[in-house]
Parts: structure tokens; C-alpha cells; sequence
């Protein structure tokens, strides 16, 4: 099992976790934590596959999920499995919570 904690950006969409080259990996769970003490964060994310880009609809699977402050968001009930290269992207809103919001993505090779 491996875990991945990364900050979440604001602006930009950027690389919260991405399957290592020629492996497949299961995402067992994703958690966001909003840290900002007076601020609420909305979150944005997308499922990438290989060679393509973030920031089309059809790879968004969240869309301005709102984060309360001091608050934290978790995604585990469904499982991802991601080919080589796949990639999971995210950003937070407004800019104010910049460095505030930090993933913690845990997964497993197949």
C-alpha cells in the first residue's frame, strides 16, 4: 500500500497522484483536509487517463465540493484502478486557501 500527501493548488489544476509507469493501481481512498482556520475551500477534481489533460467535463468527477473550514472530505467508497500514466488532478477555491488544502490519496498495485 502506498500513501501520497500532496497540496492541492489553487488556479491550476496539478497532479495530486499518478500510476507509476507500467503498473496498474487501485485507489482504496482519497482524503481532503481543508486546514484553513476561517476560510471554506470548494474542491475540483478530475480522473485523468494517460496522455490526455485536465480541465474537460468528461473527466470531472467533483466539481466546486465544498469544504468547510477546519473540515475534511473523504472518498472511499468506490475503488479507482488507474493504468500507467492515469492521473488524478485536482485544485482548490477560492485563492485565499491556497496551501490549506492537502490530499492524502492511498492506493495499492495490482
Amino acid at each position: 500500500m502506498a500513501i501520497q500527501n500532496t497540496l492541492v493548488s489553487t488556479g491550476a489544476a496539478n497532479v495530486l497522484f499518478a500510476a507509476s509507469t507500467g503498473t496498474e493501481q487501485a485507489i482504496t481512498t482519497m482524503i481532503f483536509c481543508n486546514t484553513n482556520n476561517n476560510e471554506d475551500a470548494k474542491l475540483d477534481l478530475w480522473i485523468v487517463p494517460f496522455g490526455d489533460i485536465p480541465g474537460s467535463a468528461i473527466n470531472q468527477v467533483l466539481k466546486e465540493v465544498s469544504i468547510p473550514r477546519t473540515e475534511t472530505f473523504v472518498m472511499d467508497t468506490e475503488k479507482l484502478i488507474l493504468s500507467s500514466g492515469d492521473a488524478v488532478y485536482g485544485f482548490v477555491s477560492p485563492p485565499s486557501v491556497g496551501a490549506n488544502v492537502n490530499s492524502c490519496i492511498s492506493s495499492v498495485q495490482v
